[in-house]
């Protein structure tokens, strides 16, 4: 049987576009009520919104809890270096 870290998982609930639940956040790179940045297991994310506030956010074990509107994910990956990207 194969069992994964859950600092390796990632997991992402949203119930009625009001609540979110989010694991694997390392850190809250900016917040505001429109927009939620985040550090989530080496990559960053973006989430969009009304009225966002974090209702619990715990760095050691990477859970994280908001509430508000949420309209928009965005996922943003890391760039391969140029060299890497040049010759495949």
């Amino acid at each position: 049987m194969y069992e994964q870290s859950a600092i390796n998982n990632e997991k992402l609930i949203i119930e009625g576009r009001k609540h979110l639940s989010l694991t694997g956040v390392e850190s809250v790179d900016s917040f505001n009520e429109q927009c939620l940045k985040l550090t989530v297991l080496g990559n960053k994310m973006q989430i969009l919104g009304e009225n966002i506030k974090i209702s619990a956010f715990n760095k050691s074990n990477g859970n994280l809890s908001a509430e508000g509107k949420f309209y928009e994910i965005k996922y943003y990956h890391k760039k391969l270096p140029v060299m890497k990207r040049v010759f495949k």
